[in-house]
């Protein structure tokens, strides 16, 4: 009697224990389901679509995979992801396979990212755990766009020869006007004040504004990573006007529009229309070292010696990889930049080092930075071909109908909310 009772006993406890993890396997997939949030023009956007997004809009503020905080990045990603929708949906009008016509140079473009490096792409797809498809929608959605403006004002840009040679008569005028050059984040302005926080907070860190807004923003400069060009004071924002804002070099003003929020860097100034140091032209070699257990001065000391060891005999950078092959832990990265699309940081710690000398170190998590300055070319006059100011003023145009012509298909758009993406 006594045995029946315990294997009674032990076949309800087997029966409690499955039942348990029948409810937490049940719990896991119903959490992780994906449907459709929202279709635009029938097309469908998931729930994993946007968590998707988010992820990559979290490891560019954030620079790691913890996405503790992906709700916060939910809205900004929807919005993105619709405008996407819409400018695909324009494209599958002109040409039924045009996504599979541009997915070549999309490849190319998402490769570039990663120095042509096929393995640093594949690790990044398993860091953030977001399918390789997902990264390629950024730059499929701005390629098919290219075509649809294309396609639709033709005849518009057929004109650009009159608007140039008007554009050099203008600028013979302004020589000496104090000119901005600006570049521009827009997000969704719709509950998006801790986004808004979030990407402050990340530029104070030292993160580069340039490629926080090819990958945030969702107006069309994101395709120049955020560059609008220069402009007079006359031509800035009304905000700025209105406000009659005094702007230096690196400063950041935010704003809200009818619909969006508009942060705005001051890249370069140029005063009475002559030349910024900002406009320098330099070449880095940038070092980046582990800290793991060392404290951050012994780390970046190690480094410091081997360098300037190295640098003592021979006036040049080519041989800064000797560094790498004495030591697998270190990476070695050549940056080619003006000095105001660098971040900040880096252009403060920089500046004013002589050149083949190593910098004071920067330090993100676990991991420090130093550079050494191995070229510098100052900026000059240049007589711009017609050519030059031809691709200048299509960017410009570009930019200005490519707005318009969004904002029309949005309003003309069949947008449909399907299921509450938090439910």
């Amino acid at each position: 009697m006594n045995n029946i009772i315990k294997q009674f006993l032990k076949l309800k406890l087997l029966l409690i224990i499955n039942i348990m993890c029948c409810n937490i396997f049940l719990s896991n997939a119903f959490s992780s389901e994906n449907f459709v949030v929202i279709t635009v023009n029938k097309i469908p956007i998931t729930k994993n679509d946007i968590v998707n997004r988010a992820k990559l809009l979290s490891f560019s503020i954030e620079n790691n995979n913890d996405f503790k905080k992906l709700q916060n990045y939910y809205n900004q990603s929807l919005k993105s992801l619709i405008n996407e929708k819409i400018i695909f949906s324009a494209g599958l009008k002109i040409n039924k396979n045009i996504i599979e016509m541009v997915a070549p140079k999309a490849n190319q473009l998402l490769l570039n990212e990663f120095n042509n490096s096929k393995e640093k792409l594949s690790s990044f797809i398993n860091y953030i755990s977001v399918p390789k498809a997902k990264l390629l929608e950024k730059y499929e959605s701005q390629l098919v766009w290219g075509i649809v403006l294309k396609n639709k004002f033709k005849n518009q840009l057929l004109k650009l020869d009159k608007i140039v040679e008007n554009n050099i008569k203008n600028q013979k005028k302004r020589k000496t006007e104090d000119l901005y050059d600006l570049a521009e984040i827009v997000i969704s302005r719709n509950n998006n004040e801790i986004l808004l926080n979030q990407i402050k907070s990340a530029l104070k860190s030292g993160v580069n504004f340039l490629d926080l807004a090819s990958k945030l923003s969702i107006s069309s400069s994101a395709k120049f990573k955020g560059k609008v060009g220069w402009k007079n004071y006359q031509s800035l924002p009304k905000y700025i006007r209105s406000k009659k804002i005094n702007l230096n070099e690196g400063d950041i003003i935010s704003f809200p529009t009818k619909d969006k929020i508009k942060i705005i860097k001051i890249l370069a100034k140029r005063l009475n229309g002559q030349f910024s140091k900002k406009e320098t032209n330099v070449i880095l070699g940038r070092i980046k070292f582990p800290i793991n257990f060392q404290k951050k001065d012994e780390a970046f000391n190690k480094i410091k010696f081997a360098v300037e060891d190295l640098l003592t005999s021979k006036k040049t950078c080519n041989n800064l990889n000797m560094i790498k092959d004495q030591n697998n832990d270190l990476s070695i990265n050549i940056i080619k930049s003006r000095m105001a699309d660098m971040s900040t940081k880096i252009q403060n710690v920089v500046e004013n080092i002589d050149l083949y000398k190593i910098s004071q170190p920067l330090f993100f998590g676990n991991f420090g930075y130093t550079f050494i300055k191995c070229d510098v070319k100052k900026p000059r006059p240049n007589k711009k071909t017609f050519l030059e100011l031809k691709n200048k003023m299509m960017q410009k145009h570009y930019l200005i109908i490519s707005e318009r012509y969004l904002k029309r298909l949005h309003k003309e758009a069949i947008i449909s909310n399907i299921k509450n993406l938090n439910k």
